[in-house]
Formats: structure tokens, C-alpha cells, sequence
């Protein structure tokens, strides 16, 4: 199973055990916050959660790869298989649960819609795009710069710690 895959599945597996509720077959919300995860993931290691690319959809940044994700077999994540993905992987994926697991598909689409790495994958005017076009990692490392990491067992930014320097944390 493409590792991916296996992203997504402990993405909706941790929403549904942190929040108790069921993240049904909402694959907006799933695309948004993979997106931010993939962010998250380079500010806080500086290299990326997956290799696969984001296309620069109407909707936002989409990975073609789950495009009817829930559609196409969907099998819920099994506790058995948490050891295929790393400690790493498993903790960006529930920050990303407990930052933005409590809103609407369509309001986080909207979040990353301000980012500049789908800003700038939208051609310019949008009636003479020919299709949706890649986002750039390097643009999302630059989003990925602005983003303050926040450390809810100490109930603090990273950055308001007197040892940090700004660099990012070691993979």
C-alpha cells in the first residue's frame, strides 16, 4: 500500500479517536489537511511528510492520488498497521488532528486557498488555464516559514523559548 495512502488512513483514524466523531467521507477536509500536514511537516523537520505533489485545484491544493479516496475502497486504518508508519509521521499527522480537525472541509479548503504556494499555482487570468498546475515545494516551504509551532504540553511557541534559535528540528 503506497504510503500515502496510509497517510490518509491514519489521518481519518486519529481524527476519529481524538474527537470521537466520524470524519465520514468528507475528502475536501481530508486534501486540507493533508496539505497542512505536509507544511507542518517542513517547518518542523524540513523535508516533507510524502513525495507526491498537490495540484492547484479551484477547490485548493489537491493530491490526484486521493481523488475519490473514500469512493474507491475505502478500508478503515487498522491499530495493527501503526507500525508502518514512524513516530514522526504519526505526530505531525494528530497535531494537525488537534489544530484544524474541528472545522468544516470547505473552511479549511478556504485557509489554504490563502496560502502562496496555491496562489501562485493558479494561473493569472483563471479562464485560460488549461488544467491545474503543480505546487511548488519550494512555495510551500516558504509558507511553511511563517508558521509558528506550537507546543500544547508546554502551552507555548517554540519561538518564545529562550534555547530556540529558529532552526528546525532534527529528522
Amino acid at each position: 500500500m503506497p504510503k500515502l495512502i496510509q497517510l490518509a488512513k491514519y489521518l481519518v483514524y486519529s481524527y476519529e479517536n481524538h474527537t470521537a466523531a466520524r470524519f465520514g467521507d468528507n475528502e475536501l477536509k481530508l486534501q486540507a489537511m493533508l496539505y497542512f500536514a505536509q507544511r507542518e511537516c517542513l517547518a518542523m523537520v524540513g523535508e516533507p511528510l510524502f513525495e507526491e505533489s498537490f495540484e492547484g485545484w479551484e477547490e485548493g491544493p489537491v493530491l490526484p492520488e486521493l481523488h475519490f479516496f473514500f469512493e474507491e475502497g475505502y478500508d478503515p486504518f487498522e491499530p495493527l498497521e501503526m507500525k508502518k508508519l514512524t513516530e514522526r509521521e504519526q505526530f505531525i499527522l494528530d497535531r494537525i488532528v488537534f489544530a484544524y480537525g474541528q472545522y468544516e472541509g470547505w473552511y479549511l479548503a478556504d485557509l489554504a486557498r490563502h496560502e502562496a504556494s496555491w496562489r501562485n499555482s493558479r494561473p493569472i487570468p483563471a479562464a485560460e488555464a488549461t488544467g491545474p498546475k503543480l505546487l511548488d515545494l519550494v512555495d510551500i516551504r516558504a509558507d511553511a516559514k511563517k508558521v509558528r509551532i506550537y507546543d500544547s504540553l508546554f502551552d507555548v511557541y517554540l519561538d518564545e523559548l529562550e534555547e530556540f534559535e529558529g532552526e528546525v528540528l532534527e529528522p
